[in-house]
This record gives structure tokens, C-alpha cells and sequence, in this order.
């Protein structure tokens, strides 16, 4: 299990999908989707590595942690678990993927063009719904 002072050091960001240009929102009742709304509040994140090339990702607002489901479904949940774990790559074209720890053996975090989350067993790199590019946020600006 996760320390609890671990999270409050992270970088805070918003990570922009190449696919359609959603940014990834974790929302309050536990759901998972893209907004082209740059500046909601549900897009503000924190990412945190755990371990070498290992992270969390925390909805600043919402405080619930993207986590990913058995069945490759995209959720949030209240606190660290096992299916919180992601693998964050830097990508050749300069972009970020996050690949399950847990599953797989290749389940991305995904967005589809329609903002809805992709199921993972579906998702492959090269697809441009599993790239992320981190955008930092400024203190005091959002």
C-alpha cells in the first residue's frame, strides 16, 4: 500500500489526448471521460511516480485515483489500489502512454474521438487515442 503523504509531491498537469484533443477528466462519481475544455477543473491532475516508471494519477478536485478495471474499463476510485498502477512511457513522437500494471499484457489508457474512454483491451500503441501529452499547470492560473 501506498504511503499517504506520497501523492501530495507530485507534478500537476492536465493530459492532452492526441485523439480529437480531449483532455482526460476524472469526475466525482467515479466515471472516467475527455473534455475539450481546457481549463475545467476536472482535468487538473497529479501524477506521481511511485517507483521507476511507475505512476499514479490523481484528480486534484475530485481527490479519486484513475484505476482500470479486469475488464480493461477505465474508473476512478477513492483510494490507491492495485488497479491504480500504471506503466508511463515517453513514446517516440514525444508523447505519453500509461499502460495498466495489473492487466494486460498491452491495455492502454485510451479516449475516443467522442470523449468516451476507451476499453483497453481494444487500445495498441500507435493508436492516437493512447497518447497523452502532459500539459503543465500554472500556479495561480487555474
Amino acid at each position: 500500500m501506498m504511503e499517504p503523504n506520497l501523492i501530495k509531491h507530485a507534478e500537476t498537469t492536465r493530459l492532452y489526448c492526441m485523439n480529437a484533443g480531449h483532455h482526460l477528466q476524472l469526475l466525482p462519481e467515479g466515471s472516467v471521460k475527455g473534455s475539450r475544455e481546457e481549463h475545467d477543473r476536472y482535468n487538473v491532475l497529479r501524477i506521481k511516480a511511485v517507483s521507476a516508471g511507475v505512476v499514479v494519477i490523481e484528480g486534484t478536485e475530485t481527490k479519486r485515483f484513475l484505476s482500470m478495471s479486469e475488464n480493461g474499463m477505465l474508473y476512478t476510485s477513492q483510494s490507491v489500489t492495485d488497479e491504480s498502477y500504471f506503466l508511463e512511457k515517453l513514446e517516440e513522437n514525444h508523447y505519453n502512454t500509461y499502460k495498466s500494471q495489473k492487466y494486460g499484457p498491452d491495455w492502454y489508457v485510451g479516449i475516443k474521438k467522442n470523449g468516451k474512454p476507451k476499453q483497453a483491451t481494444k487500445t495498441h500503441v500507435g493508436q492516437k487515442a493512447v497518447f497523452f501529452l502532459p500539459r503543465q499547470v500554472a500556479e495561480g492560473r487555474d
